[in-house]
């Protein structure tokens, strides 16, 4: 039986603790590994404000001008296997990878940015050092951007897009996919398919797969946290065809070719664990996770997602 969290089980536990150990009891967590919390009004508050502002800093960018979205719409960067990486003075793998981090701690709005650059760090240029640092220019105005989390009766949800032959360089596409819980993401991902997708239904019905590995681990994980009432986990995709191929038991010729890994997200949803169901892609949350949206597009993702909004301006 799960212990009630309440201040006599903390209480229990710290004595315990301090039994074996030399302890402190700091009080409420106000910071911790870059990122800030805050508990107030039943709500829990994470951002990396400061963070942000200390790469501003570090990367001298404390001056520049706002933009609305870490990626433009469209952007394509080429491997540069002319130029040896090393002999450009840039911090750019030192910047990817604090930007990295920031993206799987509490930014899932620079997520997809964060690994489309990545993939770069051998082989970059003065094109990647430019829009590495628009990453920047979108957290300078967007640095009260973070997670919010309060009581709510709502299941545990997911979004899942994929954008097909989304890299010039192999034609494979990309996966994003999100969480949500207690009114904000708890999970997230954006990164590039292993294998080449011959068609959109065949990337978006990988990218749905790829999710439901992800709901199945969190379902478990809840579960160990003493959250029996889960009830089947909503995971939205906005193809059609996907969510058939989902359904359809019999293997034909649009999937025979599909690597038997994938088709384990028909399991999940045959034991009634997950049920995949519609949702337009207007209203796709994932979708700011896979590509480079415009403006608007992008923020409405952002609210989608849950998280708290503090835009300087859009375009």
């Amino acid at each position: 039986m799960a212990a009630r969290r309440d201040c006599d089980t903390v209480g229990r536990l710290y004595a315990h603790l301090s039994e074996e150990f030399e302890v402190k009891d700091l009080g409420l967590t106000k910071y911790c590994l870059g990122i800030e919390f805050s508990q107030k009004e039943g709500k829990i508050t994470m951002n990396q404000r400061g963070y942000v502002d200390d790469l501003l800093k570090r990367f001298g960018m404390v001056d520049s001008k706002p933009v609305a979205t870490p990626m433009s719409q469209g952007t394509k960067l080429a491997r540069n296997e002319k130029i040896d990486s090393t002999q450009v003075d840039v911090p750019y793998r030192e910047l990817v990878g604090a930007l990295m981090y920031l993206s799987v701690c509490t930014r899932p709005d620079i997520a997809h940015a964060a690994s489309y650059l990545s993939q770069f760090n051998n082989c970059y240029d003065s094109d990647h050092w430019t829009a590495a640092k628009r990453v920047l220019r979108y957290l300078k105005g967007t640095r009260d951007v973070g997670l919010i989390y309060g009581k709510t009766s709502d299941p545990l949800t997911g979004f899942v897009d994929a954008d097909w032959a989304n890299c010039e360089i192999d034609r494979k596409s990309y996966t994003g996919f999100a969480f949500i819980l207690a009114g904000c993401p708890i999970s997230w991902e954006s990164r590039k398919q292993r294998t080449v997708a011959l068609s959109s239904m065949e990337a978006e019905y990988m990218a749905i797969s790829d999710a439901a590995k992800e709901a199945t681990h969190l379902r478990r994980f809840l579960l160990e946290l003493g959250l029996n009432d889960l009830g089947k986990i909503t995971l939205y995709s906005d193809n059609c065809g996907a969510i058939k191929l989902v359904e359809n038991p019999v293997f034909h010729n649009r999937s025979k070719h599909i690597d038997v890994r994938h088709h384990f997200v028909r399991g999940i949803v045959e034991n009634g664990e997950m049920k995949i169901l519609y949702k337009s892609t207007e209203d796709m949350a994932a979708d700011v996770l896979t590509k480079g949206l415009p403006g608007p597009k992008h923020k409405e993702c952002v609210k989608l997602l849950g998280l708290s909004c503090g835009y300087l301006r859009t375009d």
